[in-house]
């Protein structure tokens, strides 16, 4: 696969706003040359060394001094996308930034689009496709098992890891299609037992790349929790408390929270996205009826319900679980009996249960004197650390696209099992194989086709 044109392209690689520097990335065959046309130093950048930085000044079209700036050059193939780069640092304002970029476009560069540099260097053989996919996440990082996952795949454990598998996977597709160049002779090149071994061997990898995107997505895209029950319970009491903010209004008056907030907080390395919403009731006026319904579709949407109950209104468990009819018959769920600092027999504790297929536990805590918030943080931290089925990886899949691939690839061995426990002949079980082969290697980039890569890279920033 090529890159679209052999167009030079330019674009500013840090964030917009006001900073100490800015950095305006080109890249391509006359990148060099272009960045020429613009910068004045005691050197042509053609003329200096790679990797090489340089002190001068960029001037518009009407020779007006623009700013002073460094100019770093990087010589093909050793740049991030495998072709001459250069990289302008300028002083860090909105104006001088994009000043120098329109003289770098005027002077014969095109606007890089979104991730169209790690694109380039996925497509020069610079990385591939999962790294170059990770590099997004790198950036999108909001906490420590993020950057976790994210700098793993980057390094290539899951590249490596694709690449044993498909090893193995080619390795019986050969032997099995070896057998048929000798199959007017009768001659078994390989035991069925050992491709059926093998088969099972691989999908049970696989299958640990599945089990561990339940942990991972989490990493990636942080974990939704939603507090939800009746009103005046102590929901946004508990979501201020966790926040170590008073972020929601919270009044003696029952109905104070009419619409959903939502604020982010980092637990054990994770993000959890705290929803904090309406109570749960039959709602007459129009305004609290439609703060009641984006509640329940709130619920619908999270990955942890956290129910709150006022421990004075009902032990029910039961009762408890009554907010939740017809939403989230079973999913993780907490129930966090509240105000127990208003009941001295209540002590803080967590007791885990299963109700009817729900598997989850309970909580008893004081929002107005911390008292078992502690425990509610650890049952919300411990809600994502479940990793059985992971095995000994040294990664997690995170992205859905991987997950996806991961699906296709049991189906196809699948049907291999399938052919080969009916007796049904070679060509058969390896045209099954192939099509696993062929979707592990969508993963790394192997196989792909244009419109996936397009879009991969639309989620990245400009510049990047």
């Amino acid at each position: 696969m090529k890159i679209r044109d052999d167009n030079t392209i330019a674009a500013i690689a840090t964030p917009i706003g006001e900073g100490a520097i800015a950095v305006i990335r080109v890249s391509g065959a006359e990148a060099i040359r272009v960045s020429d046309r613009v910068f004045v130093g005691k050197k042509k950048l053609n003329d200096i060394e790679a990797n090489a930085v340089q002190f001068g000044k960029v001037f518009d079209a009407t020779g007006r001094l623009l700013d002073e700036v460094l100019a770093t050059v990087f010589k093909a193939p050793h740049s991030y996308t495998g072709e001459d780069s250069v990289e302008i640092s300028c002083h860090g304002g909105v104006y001088v930034a994009n000043q120098i970029l329109e003289e770098l476009l005027a002077a014969g560069a095109r606007q890089a689009d979104p991730g169209e540099y790690t694109k380039r260097a996925f497509l020069n053989g610079k990385m591939d496709l999962s790294q170059a996919e990770a590099v997004a996440d790198l950036i999108q990082a909001r906490s420590e098992k993020a950057h976790w996952a994210s700098v793993g795949q980057l390094e290539g454990k899951l590249s490596e890891y694709v690449g044993l598998l498909r090893s193995e996977l080619l390795r019986l597709c050969a032997l099995l299609e070896l057998e048929l160049d000798f199959s007017e002779e009768g001659i078994e090149v390989v035991e069925r037992a050992n491709v059926k071994k093998g088969i099972d061997q691989v999908q049970a990898a696989v299958d640990r790349m599945i089990a561990s995107y339940a942990v991972g997505k989490h990493y990636r895209d942080g974990v939704s929790v939603v507090f939800a029950g009746r009103p005046n319970a102590g929901k946004s009491s508990i979501f201020n408390a966790l926040l170590k903010e008073n972020r929601a209004i919270v009044s003696p008056s029952p109905g104070t929270t009419r619409d959903y907030i939502e604020e982010a907080v980092v637990l054990g390395g994770v993000l959890f996205r705290m929803i904090d919403t309406a109570g749960l009731h039959e709602a007459t006026e129009l305004v609290e009826a439609e703060g009641v319904k984006r509640a329940k579709s709130k619920v619908v949407e999270s990955d942890i319900v956290v129910v709150v109950v006022d421990a004075a209104e009902s032990l029910s468990r039961a009762d408890a679980l009554k907010a939740l009819e017809g939403l989230k018959p079973v999913e993780e769920v907490i129930i966090a009996y509240n105000k127990i600092d208003l009941h001295p027999d209540l002590l803080p504790q967590s007791i885990e249960f299963s109700f009817n297929g729900i598997q989850g536990t309970e909580v008893f805590v004081s929002a107005k004197t911390g008292a078992g918030l502690d425990l509610l943080t650890t049952c919300l931290m411990e809600s994502v650390a479940d990793e059985s089925g992971v095995g000994p990886m040294d990664f997690r899949i995170t992205s859905r696209r991987h997950c996806d691939v991961c699906d296709r690839v049991t189906q196809s061995l699948s049907r291999a099992l399938s052919s080969l426990n009916s007796g049904m002949t070679n060509e058969f079980i390896a045209l099954d194989v192939r099509q696993a082969i062929d979707a592990l290697s969508e993963i790394t980039g192997e196989i792909t086709s244009e419109d996936i890569l397009d879009v991969i890279f639309k989620e990245f920033c400009i510049g990047k």
